[in-house]
């Protein structure tokens, strides 16, 4: 499923837009035009483009969107799986939120609540696909649990020694299965 929209509007006006789209996209809010109501679910792929015209703004964005499953540019994806459906994908994405959490505990910052989230809805996703280090899910699990657990009750030293645990462990299961 494909949609293409195309509007020109004023300094401001883009400037809303964009707030509500981002909006759309983190928080699942509501939008008045029902063919980005798919920002609320899963999206394949987002494309904005933005150019200066002569009373204003073009804005056009495509929006490729995908249900249960069904082809999206030839590609056929479970979308109940992962974030995208690819494993590759969901890996990658793990890889840069934990890379954001490391960051934040080793400058002694809390990692925030929606990026926490973001890593806890990520580990679900990762679990269940099937031959990729079944035997060492609960473990992991049980990991990503002690560094949650940590990050939501503000404990720096335990967050610490549980972000070098899972480092460990994404190392060994890496070298197993790669």
């Amino acid at each position: 499923m494909e949609h293409k929209i195309k509007k020109s509007m004023s300094r401001e006006e883009l400037g809303q837009y964009l707030h509500t789209l981002a909006d759309a996209v983190q928080n699942a809010a509501a939008m008045d035009d029902q063919r980005l109501a798919l920002l609320q679910t899963a999206f394949e792929k987002l494309e904005l483009k933005c150019k200066r015209e002569t009373n204003g703004f073009g804005l056009t964005l495509k929006l490729k969107a995908e249900f249960g499953g069904t082809p999206v540019k030839g590609k056929t994806r479970v979308a109940s799986v992962g974030p995208s459906g690819s494993y590759k994908a969901l890996k990658k994405e793990m890889q840069t939120t934990f890379k954001q959490i490391g960051a934040k505990i080793t400058t002694n910052q809390i990692p925030n609540a929606p990026l926490i989230r973001t890593f806890q809805k990520e580990i679900r996703a990762m679990v269940r696909y099937p031959d990729r280090g079944e035997p060492h899910y609960e473990a992991f699990e049980a990991a990503c649990r002690r560094l949650v657990s940590a990050c939501q009750g503000n404990r720096m030293d335990e967050m610490r020694q549980a972000f070098e645990a899972l480092k460990r462990m994404e190392k060994d299961c890496h070298a197993r299965y790669k």
